[in-house]
């Protein structure tokens, strides 16, 4: 079953919730619609997604900082605006690797807004963010334009960052991800208590029974960056770990999440 909100997650104590890592992307081109849609077929309850701007101060789908490597074109997002930045295909990688040929014809990169038009209520989101400035202020007002206060969390590295997003609106819910093993320490997860997030997202790698007992002492539910085996997903889930992520949502969730 589907969760549609973050409560509904957050409070469904029986299961681990799966996140689709920028989609199903061992399948399908990694933050593009299809992946998106083939992760919420195979019952994941979020997908994640990164967002940079474009030139014009449009908020798309992209995680590396250049699109050279997931398209056909070369250069900075914030070099191009949306309509140029259209024009190219975006589904040259998929399954860890840059491909002899396209999966489509043509595929778009897609906006923000695209993907709250198209899965709001469908599936919850985990919105990595590395925009700043005014493009900060577009993913906030997007935010609130769709009502995803309990349908979506911003995840965010730098505190400051953070700090603005509370400052825009405070009912925004968001994810800290400063430094990565430094995500399960200790410190770090009681920093996010009290700044009072509810996502918590360690390195697979890092995690302990101790962090999974820290997190549930402090209400915090950890959604773990990342399984892609069986192996991975079986010892997680059975240390009592609450989210995994991975890139391989229609494999994981045939294993049982109870």
């Amino acid at each position: 079953m589907t969760m549609m909100t973050l409560d509904d997650v957050f409070n469904d104590l029986s299961r681990v919730a799966l996140t689709a890592h920028r989609g199903a992307s061992h399948s399908c081109p990694e933050n593009t619609i299809p992946a998106m849609e083939r992760a919420v077929a195979c019952g994941a309850d979020f997908i994640e997604f990164d967002l940079r701007t474009t030139a014009d101060g449009v908020p798309v789908l992209l995680h590396d900082s250049t699109i050279d490597r997931t398209s056909d074109g070369t250069g900075r997002p914030e070099d191009h605006t949306l309509a140029g930045l259209k024009e190219f295909n975006f589904s040259w990688f998929a399954g860890g690797a840059r491909l002899e040929k396209p999966i489509f014809g043509r595929l778009e990169i897609p906006t923000f807004e695209d993907v709250l038009a198209a899965f709001r209520g469908r599936v919850c989101m985990n919105v990595q963010m590395y925009t700043e400035g005014a493009g900060l202020d577009a993913v906030c007002a997007l935010y609130r334009r769709y009502e995803m206060f309990d349908h979506a969390y911003l995840t965010i590295a730098d505190w400051s960052v953070a700090e603005r997003v509370r400052r825009i609106d405070p009912r925004i819910e968001i994810c800290m991800t400063p430094g990565w093993h430094e995500r399960a320490s200790p410190e770090n997860l009681r920093r996010c208590r009290e700044f009072g997030c509810r996502f918590v997202q360690p390195v697979r790698d890092a995690v302990n029974a101790e962090t999974v007992e820290l997190c549930r002492r402090l209400g915090l539910r950890e959604n773990v960056f990342y399984a892609d085996t069986p192996e991975d997903f079986r010892r997680l889930r059975d240390m009592g770990v609450r989210g995994i992520m991975t890139n391989r949502p229609e494999e994981l969730a045939a294993l049982g999440r109870g």
